[in-house]
């Protein structure tokens, strides 16, 4: 009697595992309510089109070591009431490879969009929450409209390559605000590479908040306050940044407030910057400091307004005080 076995499907609710073989078997993530089916494997497809219910979020934080996720298609979240205290989708793990070549995830920003972001108006919920570390990978995956912040980044030790942030619809439309505090990386973390990526958004291309060796590199951002070190918190550092072969369109940033001398700056290198400002533009190189030491230019050539650097001594080469 042979004892050859069919490779089969095994059919569980609205979702499926198959199996071939030796193979790890994949679950497949087809709607909503099949997510928790597939929390424990260590083959996760996601399989679009589907949408996500109104005020609900796919958790994914404890998967297991060396989880592979594949995203196919078009992921929806459907509008609601959640609030920047909720991520639509969240993820974590050690040694992680999340695969969204060719899909999207599509958050639904025009339903939010206010002109207002986190700062007030319709309570609006965050992206992409990433808990990674383990030398884990995100890679290939387009975010369409977020509400508000794209990507926040904690833990470690994890790659973002060849993603897409397209907020371009919330663009300003006859002078009229939509999107806001769309940020697309923001980073609190340590060991991050962020490279190969493309964003339109209407805020900060990368904010560093917190953590140390922090890679951007091969980089396109349009249309937003380009790249950012900020909003760090009370005792909490950044340190070994580093922003390589990257291009900026459009973007632009507006001075505030008094500096402070609580948040020391020091060690900055600028080498092989070139650009052009707007006509219009009241500077091409703006440093505004209190406690600010140690900043160096090389070959920084920026046209199309003056330089203004206060409270930096010696300024570096190429400013004025």
């Amino acid at each position: 009697m042979s004892d050859r076995r069919a490779a089969g499907r095994f059919w569980g609710g609205a979702g499926y595992c198959p199996g071939v073989g030796g193979e790890t078997a994949q679950c497949v993530i087809n709607s909503y309510d099949t997510v928790t089916n597939c929390l424990s494997s260590s083959n996760i497809v996601f399989q679009g089109r589907f949408t996500v219910p109104s005020n609900q979020v796919i958790n994914m934080t404890n998967l297991v070591s060396g989880a592979k996720l594949t995203v196919k298609g078009t992921i929806t979240w459907a509008p609601g009431t959640l609030n920047k205290t909720n991520w639509l989708f969240n993820i974590g793990g050690s040694g992680v490879t999340f695969d969204g070549t060719g899909a999207t995830f599509d958050g639904n920003g025009a339903a939010y969009w206010d002109g207002l972001g986190g700062n007030g108006g319709a309570p609006k919920p965050k992206m992409f929450q990433s808990f990674l570390t383990g030398n884990s990978l995100v890679k290939g995956i387009k975010i369409l409209n977020a509400p508000v912040n794209v990507f926040t980044i904690f833990r470690s030790d994890t790659t973002f390559d060849h993603i897409t942030v397209d907020d371009s619809a919330g663009d300003p439309v006859n002078g009229q605000e939509k999107g806001h505090n769309t940020d697309a990386f923001d980073v609190s973390a340590t060991n991050i590479v962020i490279q190969n990526c493309v964003v339109v958004n209407q805020d900060d291309c990368l904010a560093v908040n917190q953590g140390s060796n922090i890679n951007f590199i091969n980089n396109k951002c349009t249309g937003g306050h380009g790249i950012s070190v900020g909003s760090i918190g009370t005792g909490k550092t950044v340190s070994d940044v580093l922003v390589q072969n990257c291009t900026l369109n459009s973007e632009d940033n507006g001075p505030t407030g008094v500096p402070g001398t609580g948040m020391p700056i020091s060690n900055v290198t600028a080498i092989n910057v070139h650009g052009t400002m707007a006509a219009g533009s009241k500077n091409n190189i703006y440093i505004l400091c209190a406690a600010c030491s140690q900043f160096t230019f090389t070959k920084v050539s920026i046209t199309g307004a003056p330089p203004n650097c206060t409270g930096i001594n010696s300024a570096p080469r190429g400013c004025k005080a």
